[in-house]
């Protein structure tokens, strides 16, 4: 385990190789962690950036100190993720936007689905995961959290170099996605919610031209075929 530790920085907090913390982040330092001046800690911007700085000066409950190095895409994968997935119920959920946010994610869509029991999420709750995991990593962006949304509207309002279906009738993913991601920058991960896409779905998808890939020959949950294809990915995704 690593032992650096991370704290979201305000961008606009950030000057002249200065910076200073929020009160929540302050907070967790002083009171929690108890961290003596001159300690060195990491900052995240959570657009794209991490900071190695050190820590000068307390005053009240805010935290001050010096900027030592700048990292842009610290923590990121060259190819941009998307995910969109059927919402699931909701300790599922939440283990999909942890374990995704860990995974490198950059999006996440949850999809109104045919056979989605729910029909809603906590936002609130979700984007408050996907913070915690992002700092737990050490990655410099927070991946958006979007409000649920019909798939056709997913696939028909952004542009994607290629768009993955994890469905039993695809390839074995591991012998098509080094093609399927060669010179990419932005792709879109399409997984179905308990009991997978419908038939009208599936058909639906055909139409597209995307492609199917097949994760193994076992069923897996929904949250466990998140986890797995994005493994996959960023086998060829660094």
């Amino acid at each position: 385990m690593s032992d650096k530790l991370f704290f979201f920085v305000d961008p606009n907090n950030i000057s002249s190789n200065q910076f200073s913390l929020n009160k929540q982040e302050s907070h967790h330092l002083i009171n929690v962690l108890r961290k003596p001046l001159g300690t060195e800690i990491w900052l995240i911007d959570g657009i794209g950036c991490a900071y190695r700085g050190i820590l000068q000066k307390f005053n009240d409950d805010y935290v001050s100190g010096q900027i030592i190095e700048k990292f842009p895409h610290y923590g990121e994968n060259n190819i941009q993720v998307v995910l969109g997935i059927g919402i699931l119920k909701k300790d599922k959920l939440n283990v999909v936007v942890e374990k995704a946010t860990e995974l490198g994610i950059n999006k996440i869509t949850p999809l109104l689905l045919d056979k989605c029991i729910k029909r809603n999420i906590n936002h609130e709750r979700l984007v408050k995961i996907s913070k915690s995991a992002v700092k737990q990593c050490g990655r410099s962006v927070i991946p958006e959290i979007a409000t649920p949304i019909e798939m056709e509207e997913l696939l028909n309002n952004d542009v994607y170099d290629t768009i993955l279906v994890c469905h039993e009738s695809g390839k074995e993913v591991i012998d098509v996605l080094p093609n399927l991601l060669e010179n990419k920058t932005k792709i879109l991960v399409l997984v179905g919610p308990e009991g997978d896409f419908s038939t009208k779905e599936i058909s639906f998808i055909k139409e597209l031209k995307v492609n199917f890939i097949n994760l193994g020959n076992r069923r897996l949950r929904s949250e466990t075929a998140v986890i797995t294809a994005i493994s996959q990915i960023n086998l060829f995704n660094n």
